[in-house]
This record gives C-alpha cells, sequence and structure tokens, in this order.
C-alpha cells in the first residue's frame, strides 16, 4: 500500500504531539508533589564517629600519682598549675611550685610548697619571712604558737628542716594526710613547725612525734 504524504506528516505530527503532552505530564507531577526526603532515600549505617579522648599531659599523670600513692591516698583527680606569683619565689630554692588540685568529691586545694638544701636555720629564716608577709604584716598581734584566726580559710602549713608547705582550702584539710604526702617525698626528714586552722577557729600549732600530732599548749 502507498501512503500518501499528507497522511505521513499528519501521523508524524500526532506522535510529537504525544510526546510533548507525556514530557508536559511527567513535569507536572514532579512539580506539584512533595519533595522526597533525602534521609529516606540515603542509606543506613550503623557507624558512629567516635570521640577523641585527651590523654593527660605525662607531667600531670606523673604528679597525680606521687599524690595519690597508696600510703597517702588523696584521691585527686585533676591537677594545675598556679601561674600567680607567690613569696616563696624570693627565697634561694632547690624546687618551689604552686599546684592546684582537685580531688574525687570536686574539693579543689592549693598547695604551695619550697624546698631547700638541708639546712634547718636556712628554712627556718625562710619560714620567718613568709610567716610574718603572711600573717603578722595584717594583725600584729600574731605569734608562732599562738591561738589566734590567722586566715579566712581551712589552711595547713609545715615547716622541716628542708622545706616549706602551705596548703589552703574552702574544704576541710586532713592533716596526716599531708604529713604522710611529706614523708613519702622527702628524705632525712625533721619537723620543725606545724599549724592547722579549720575556717573561723583558732590556729593550732603541733609537734609530730610517734607517728601522731601531739597539740601544743597556748602560749
Amino acid at each position: 500500500m502507498i501512503h500518501s504524504k499528507n497522511t505521513d506528516f499528519t501521523m508524524l505530527n500526532q506522535l510529537c504531539l504525544f510526546f510533548l503532552l507525556l514530557v508536559l505530564t511527567s513535569c507536572s507531577e514532579n512539580n506539584s508533589g512533595k519533595l522526597k526526603d533525602l534521609d529516606n532515600i540515603r542509606s543506613k549505617s550503623s557507624y558512629q564517629q567516635k570521640k577523641k579522648i585527651v590523654p593527660l599531659d605525662p607531667w600531670k599523670d606523673s604528679l597525680l600519682a606521687i599524690y595519690n600513692q597508696d600510703s597517702v591516698d588523696f584521691k585527686f583527680q585533676f591537677i594545675e598549675s598556679d601561674s600567680n606569683r607567690f613569696f616563696f619565689h624570693e627565697f634561694n630554692y632547690v624546687e618551689s611550685a604552686m599546684w592546684c588540685l582537685t580531688d574525687s568529691n570536686n574539693h579543689t586545694y592549693k598547695h604551695q610548697f619550697a624546698r631547700f638544701n638541708i639546712d634547718s636555720t636556712n628554712v627556718k629564716n625562710n619560714f620567718y619571712n613568709w610567716f610574718d608577709k603572711e600573717f603578722c604584716k595584717r594583725n600584729l598581734a600574731v605569734r608562732i604558737y599562738n591561738r589566734l584566726n590567722i586566715f579566712p580559710k581551712n589552711i595547713f602549713f609545715v615547716c622541716t628542716n628542708q622545706s616549706i608547705h602551705v596548703i589552703k582550702s574552702d574544704d576541710k584539710i586532713d592533716p596526716l594526710k599531708w604529713i604522710k604526702f611529706i614523708q613519702r617525698t622527702e628524705k632525712k626528714l625533721k619537723f620543725i613547725y606545724i599549724c592547722h586552722q579549720v575556717k573561723n577557729k583558732e590556729a593550732l600549732w603541733y609537734t609530730f612525734e610517734q607517728n601522731k600530732l601531739n597539740l601544743i599548749p597556748a602560749q
């Protein structure tokens, strides 16, 4: 059968119109419909990014181990260096530092200390200078062995034949633990002055003999 040119042209027009309508219908459905949720399209994964564990600085680890040794057992968890300048820097010391320590109960203690060559006379003179500047200049009535309120917080300080230690805190201080700590970290040790004042109470002075703190009578 032979088709005329007009017939072929008509069929071609119909096919073009059909495809045009098909394309328009498809676009209309996509535009009128809701956008698909990309989260539903993405493949689900059970992978979760691991949190980075930041280790303690090695020097902090070492210091905490010294404070938390079994015989002392402070249970300190955090330690930071206190950069404030303090009076011990004026002494001719071998070692000096101030640490801010926090225990498992979130109690914070400032431990300030200086270690010297073993010489009880030199250390005592340094202790007198520190004591005078710390307490006597604020209250002329303060003297060694006096039972006065000398500090607004809890305080415990020790003078040995080779060191001076000062511990300050808003929280309760355990003197025997600090005595043990000093004993474990210094050799050939002799205690010269020991003082402990609980907040809002009088300062009490002690000797340390036979592993006991012995209260010195009021003077």
